[in-house]
């Protein structure tokens, strides 16, 4: 297995020498020549050739024609001077911190995606001897510092956005016709789509689960309040599948990365270590503890009890989604459906999802669907007896191709609106830096 296709970050030693990272030898006679200065910081050759590695690494065309390559590794230390820029903003503000749990989380996970192209560690440890480190933990070192440099540009950005330092600058219908045409064949190929309104349905439980549910919840926090460990009590008590054997830890989260609203905003006000009262969502009553919070971000865990939902209650929902196909069917508005019957918060139009992310019974329901149809209740199971029924109406089906202006132009807004207000941000501190670019 080549290594070029797994590592995502290697060395490249300019002339003779094998320079490695973190405090090893450095074998041979050529020194390191400093290419660019920002500050009082230099940028070597040698780490500018590593990013031109790990580009290659990645699958990134790098030119080989020594004209075209000499204007790419200007290019590519232009960025290199900006990203140290955005660096030294980072590091003299003081609402931008990047914790070592963060930094090593980042590695471990990176490290986990390396390992699993390897049959043994050993194969891993060959490989990384064959690029200039000495072994996995050297590697682990090399990587640290680059998930920090990363986390720190991610976080200066995000506080800078906050504080209204960059705001972003939308493109002129110009700018983005120009952006698109210059990258065209980076786009690729768009996927077979389908876009569609929906209808959503959950089955809810009684009154009396809901009670007996809350009454267990209250047992539980009373038994944190007394000290009991809260890991354990989420390992015993909690109904959420997905966090329950690792005590309920729900690892780092912003806004709007798919949390319920009425859990982010307790998770959002609360205090690291206090243990917050039951929060209903629909998935049932939580109890939410906050470890760490940042800015923009927390790390928490919880203990979910979910009420039971009856065979009655399953049913009752399934009828309530075979009234739903009855009435679009028969010409009732959709709007009308919808305040009547559809979950608040889900989504009522999903547009160019590609197919293959659908779960099967969403591909066999359109499979003999034509436009306009509205297919039979999709039943899901959601877990805790929990039960979805997604009614569809069929809106279009977009077979696969080649991208075009259209399918990337909301896009490619957005992504321009944010780049030109960093490009904005970084003027400003290209023009209070002393920098000198050597090559």
């Amino acid at each position: 297995m080549s290594v070029a296709r797994v590592l995502p970050m290697l060395v490249l030693c300019s002339g003779v020498c094998t320079d490695r990272t973190q405090g090893q030898e450095v074998v041979g006679i050529t020194v390191d020549r400093i290419v660019a200065i920002v500050g009082d910081t230099p940028i070597s050759q040698t780490m500018l050739n590593r990013q031109i590695e790990s580009l290659r690494s990645r699958g990134e065309e790098v030119p080989t024609e020594p004209g075209a390559f000499a204007r790419f590794q200007r290019e590519l230390l232009v960025a290199l001077v900006d990203q140290e820029l955005l660096i030294q903003a980072a590091e003299r503000d003081t609402m931008v911190q990047v914790t070592e749990e963060e930094v090593q989380e980042a590695v471990d996970e990176t490290i986990r995606n390396v390992r699993n192209n390897y049959p043994s560690l050993l194969d891993l440890e060959r490989d990384l001897q064959g690029v200039g480190f000495r072994d996995l933990d050297d590697y682990r070192l090399y990587l640290a510092e680059q998930q920090r440099v990363e986390l720190l540009q991610t976080a200066i950005i995000e506080q800078l956005q906050m504080r209204g330092d960059i705001e972003d600058r939308p493109p002129t219908d110009e700018e983005l016709r120009e952006y698109f045409e210059a990258r065209r064949a980076q786009f690729g190929e768009r996927p077979a789509t389908v876009s569609f309104r929906q209808v959503v349905v959950f089955s809810k439980p009684d009154t009396a689960a809901i009670a007996e549910a809350l009454i267990e919840v209250d047992s539980v926090r009373h038994k944190l309040q007394q000290g009991a460990d809260f890991a354990e009590m989420a390992r015993i008590h909690s109904d959420d599948p997905q966090t329950k054997d690792t005590g309920g830890d729900l690892g780092w989260f912003r806004r709007g990365q798919g949390m319920e609203r009425e859990f982010e905003d307790v998770a959002f006000r609360l205090q690291p270590g206090v243990i917050s009262f039951p929060v209903y969502t629909p998935f049932g009553f939580h109890l939410i503890e906050v470890l760490r919070a940042e800015p923009a971000s927390v790390q928490a865990r919880h203990v979910l009890i979910a009420p039971t939902i009856s065979e009655e209650a399953r049913q009752a929902a399934k009828v309530r989604a075979d009234s739903v196909v009855q009435q679009l069917r028969d010409g009732v508005p959709y709007d009308s459906v919808v305040a009547r019957y559809h979950e608040p918060d889900q989504d009522r139009i999903i547009t160019d999802v590609p197919r293959d992310r659908l779960p099967q019974e969403y591909l066999d329901a359109i499979a003999t669907a034509e436009i306009g149809d509205v297919t039979e209740p999709l039943e899901a199971d959601r877990g805790n007896g929990r039960s979805t029924y997604t009614v569809m109406i069929l809106q279009d089906l977009r077979p696969a191709g080649a991208l075009a202006f259209n399918d990337v132009r909301d896009q490619l807004r957005a992504q321009l609106a944010q780049q030109n207000g960093i490009e904005r941000f970084l003027q400003t501190l290209r023009d209070a830096t002393y920098i000198e670019i050597r090559i």
